[in-house]
């Protein structure tokens, strides 16, 4: 993870897309809208998480100051930076939902692997957080 700091109309997005285009990342930057909301990020985040875990897609995700709606977004970019997991972003069904879909990639990529959610879970994690 990545975090860029400077004067706006320095070019940091253009560099980072950039950057993104010479590496094969996807880009992925949320659009605000005049009625975005925490839910509406919690969605944006789950797409993201799933195409860089489920899918295994490399993806740099940009988000500038102009995308804070609410301070309370920070927190959870955070989280994203921090550790790579936002706290309660998917229930339990999407949860059980990732986990089939994680099952045949984990036993393909991993010999032996030990089939429990937590090993699968794990596996999400890792993925989202080597991708991202």
């Amino acid at each position: 993870s990545m975090m860029l700091v400077g004067v706006g109309g320095s070019g940091k997005q253009s560099l980072t897309r950039l950057a993104s285009y010479i590496a094969g990342n996807n880009v992925f930057q949320i659009t605000i809208t005049k009625n975005y909301s925490t839910s509406n990020l919690f969605d944006d985040i789950k797409v993201l998480y799933r195409t860089a875990g489920v899918k295994g897609t490399a993806v740099t995700f940009i988000f500038s100051d102009a995308e804070v709606k609410d301070e309370g977004f920070l927190e959870y970019i955070n989280q994203i930076l921090a550790t790579g997991e936002v706290s309660n972003l998917f229930a339990k069904d999407e949860i059980d939902a990732i986990l089939t879909d994680m099952r045949p990639v984990a036993k393909k990529e991993i010999k032996g692997f030990i089939d429990t959610a937590d090993n699968l879970l794990k596996f999400f994690m890792d993925r989202v957080r080597n991708n991202l």
